[in-house]
Parts: structure tokens; C-alpha cells; sequence
């Protein structure tokens, strides 16, 4: 082999995937379906079902969703010419199935879905090109009430999941026009306005609204907008400056305070930075943090415009959550806590001892044979009982407590260990 050859066999498993691309191995498979299960047990507790999306759309479908086409996706032909998308979001095609499939449905309608979706990295961005999410959406319910309904599942399945220092920060896009319309700033002005907040640029910003002829209340507010947080009592500080945007200053009062009957208001705050895509949204936006991750572990708001460019207006309010970032949370916190997984190397039970593992695996007991090394193999794949058959019986070590119990059976051995 030549050196040239070691260099790209020890590069192996670099090469062999494209950037943003990763394996998932099998404990973190397993934690990730963990997560996967603990959220899904909170949407069910409010009613939401599971929908089912394809991976690839019609570009031309998925296209009506945004203003100028999606953007960055991955687009391929099929046999008939036909233009196909790999799903950059999983909202957009459940928006669609709703709007088409259930579009007799009387509502309100929620649904919860977790899928892959895939969407090309940006220059000189080290972001993922595919990412698990799991996500719900509360489709023909209007009102603070539904807001408020979501961003308490969201808390909660968090929360479920081991994170109990979950904070959900809020914004709202249609209090941000309001603002915008009620001091008189111009359309251009709006629009170089828009571009620096979805950049998140505040110096950008706040230049810009220097160069605005406004009095020096109005200025004053309009430079510190995106920079406003904290609880309701920010909203009156906007009510004084731009009366007109009252409405949705008192959409986001009751909504914090359903959310406080929810049982979740200690975790929300205001924050007027974030404003998403406002081609997209138009109301609440939410985004969920917690510490040690930079990054948001979920994102969401109100998108009442999006099920008539699929033919069915409708109002609603959803959130996707990101599977990765949210096991590493949860795993950071875990630390080596992580339990041992229930289940029996059993040494020789790949032929000798078939009959054995077949009979406890009928108990709903996993079993996993091991012609040897069957310690070092239950060390590696973490699980908690190594069973080694003897003239007497069976000896069963259990590697939660370190101690040994020895038994006639296989059966009474782990009773003994679970005792």
C-alpha cells in the first residue's frame, strides 16, 4: 500500500460523507428515540396525531410557500421532467397535506410529525444538511389562546424530556408592523429594516433608523425595539409610544397569561429580537433555549397565510424542534448518569444456547448472544446483565451493582438481581 493509500484509508470516514452529513450510532440512536418518545408522549396527552410527509415534494407545490421560492433546497428531476425537492422544512409539507387532505376537516387541527429534513449548508457555514426534527401544529385555531396552548406543549415535552431549565423567548412580528405603521416609517425604510433583523445586525438596524425624520419618543424606541425584553410590562412602553399597535400588545398580555395557567409562565420571556422571516410569519414567533446551547433547540410562530397558498386559508401555530442539538442538551446534563440498558448478553447464546435465549425473549426480556468476550461486548453496547452459563446453573452478573448472582435458571438468576 502506498502512502498515498494510507492517507485515504485513514481519511475514510471523512470523504465518505458529504459536509454537514453525520452518522448517528447506535446509542445515540437509542437516546435520540428516547427524546423522540418522551416528546411525543406530551403532544399525544393534548391531542395531537402524527402525520406522515413524503421526503420529496413537487418544487412547484413546495415553492408557493414563500415569497420568491425556498430558497436553499436540494432539487432533482424525476422521469418526467418534473422538478422534485428534498423537504427543507417539515412545516411546509404538513401545511400542504392539511390544506388538501383534511381540508373537510372542521378544526381546529393538531398534528404533531417527526421526520429528516434536508436543506443544502450556506457558504462558509458549518450547519447541517440533514436534521431530525419533531414538530406540532395547531391548524384553524385563532386567538392567544392557541399561541398560548402551543408554547405550553412546547415547555412541557421540553421539560419531559430532562430539560427543566427551558426558556422559551417570544416575539411577534404583527406587533413589529404595527409599530413600524404607526410611526409612519416608509415602505423602503421597512424593507432595509426587515433585512437587517433577519440578519440579526442591530448596528444595521439602529442606522437605519437614525437615518428616519421621527421624534425623538418614537426613534428612541424604534432603535431599542429588537433589543426589548423582559416580562408584559415592556408592552406598555410600546402602547405609550405607538398606541396603534395595541392590539397585539394585548394578544401577547392575555397569551402569558394563559401560559401562566398552563403552568409555564416561568419560563417564557419577551424578547422583541426575535422576528423571524415576516414574508412567512404573522404573529408570535417563538424560540426555545436552554444553557450550554448556543443555538435554538426548537423555533415557531404563527404562519396564518401559509394554508391559502395551498388552497385552504386557515389560521395557525406551530413548532419544529431539532432532535440533535436537543440530545446533546440532554445528554450534557445526563453526564454518566445514563442508565444501563435492561437486557441479557448471554455467553454461547448464538448456537448453543438458543433454546435459553429464545425463551427469555418470549418474557419481553432482550437477549443477545456472545460466542466470547460476552463482559467486554455488554461494556460496549451498555447492557446491564452478562449470563454465563455452569454445570449448575446459570451465573448472572450485574453490572448496574457489580455484584453476582448464581442460580439455576436464567429466570430466577435475574429475579435474585432485581430483588
Amino acid at each position: 500500500m502506498s502512502e498515498a493509500d494510507l492517507d485515504l484509508e485513514l481519511d475514510a470516514p471523512a470523504v465518505m460523507l458529504p459536509a454537514g452529513a453525520r452518522d448517528v450510532l447506535p446509542a445515540e440512536a437509542d437516546a435520540l428515540r428516547g427524546v423522540e418518545a418522551d416528546l411525543r408522549a406530551t403532544m399525544d396527552s393534548f391531542g395531537y396525531r402524527e402525520v406522515i410527509t413524503p421526503v420529496l415534494e413537487l418544487a412547484e407545490v413546495m415553492d408557493r410557500a414563500e415569497e420568491g421560492g425556498l430558497g436553499r433546497s436540494f432539487r432533482l428531476f424525476d422521469d418526467h421532467g418534473r422538478v422534485m425537492v428534498l423537504r427543507p422544512d417539515l412545516t411546509i409539507p404538513v401545511a400542504r397535506l392539511v390544506a388538501t387532505r383534511l381540508a373537510a376537516h372542521p378544526g381546529p387541527i393538531r398534528v404533531r410529525y417527526t421526520g429528516r429534513r434536508f436543506r443544502p449548508s450556506p457558504v462558509g457555514r458549518p450547519e447541517p444538511v440533514e436534521e431530525r426534527q419533531a414538530g406540532f401544529e395547531l391548524v384553524g385555531a385563532s386567538g392567544p389562546e392557541a399561541d398560548a396552548e402551543v408554547v405550553a406543549v412546547l415547555v412541557h415535552a421540553l421539560r419531559r424530556a430532562g430539560l427543566d431549565d427551558v426558556r422559551v423567548s417570544i416575539g411577534d412580528v404583527e406587533l413589529c408592523r404595527e409599530v413600524l405603521e404607526a410611526l409612519e416609517v416608509p415602505m423602503d425604510a421597512r424593507r432595509v429594516l426587515a433585512a437587517a433583523l433577519a440578519g440579526r445586525n442591530l448596528v444595521a438596524w439602529r442606522r437605519a433608523v437614525s437615518g428616519l425624520d421621527l421624534p425623538l419618543a418614537a426613534s428612541t424606541l424604534l432603535a431599542e425595539l429588537p433589543s426589548l425584553r423582559g416580562g408584559t410590562e415592556v408592552l406598555d412602553r410600546i402602547r405609550e409610544v405607538a398606541p396603534n399597535a395595541s392590539g397585539s400588545c394585548d394578544w401577547l398580555e392575555r397569551a402569558f397569561a394563559l401560559a401562566e395557567a398552563h403552568g409555564v409562565r416561568t419560563a417564557l420571556n419577551l424578547d422583541f429580537g426575535v422576528l423571524r422571516d415576516w414574508s412567512y410569519y404573522s404573529g408570535a414567533v417563538f424560540e426555545a433555549y436552554v444553557e450550554g446551547e448556543s443555538m435554538p433547540l426548537a423555533v415557531g410562530g404563527r404562519y396564518d397565510g401559509l394554508g391559502e397558498r395551498f388552497g385552504r386559508a386557515r389560521t395557525a401555530v406551530g413548532v419544529a424542534i431539532a432532535l440533535g442539538p436537543l440530545h446533546r442538551a440532554i445528554a450534557a446534563r445526563r453526564g454518566a448518569d445514563t442508565p444501563l440498558r435492561f437486557g441479557v448478553v448471554l455467553c454461547g447464546g448464538l448456537d448453543t444456547e438458543l433454546a435459553l435465549a429464545t425463551t427469555i425473549r418470549a418474557t419481553g426480556t432482550p437477549v443477545i448472544g456472545a460466542a466470547s468476550d460476552a463482559e467486554q461486548l455488554a461494556a460496549e453496547d451498555g447492557w446491564r446483565f452478562v449470563a454465563t452459563p455452569t454445570p449448575a446453573g446459570i451465573e448472572l452478573l450485574d453490572r448496574d451493582s457489580g455484584t453476582r448472582h448464581s442460580a439455576s435458571d436464567l429466570m430466577s438468576a435475574l429475579a435474585k438481581a432485581r430483588a
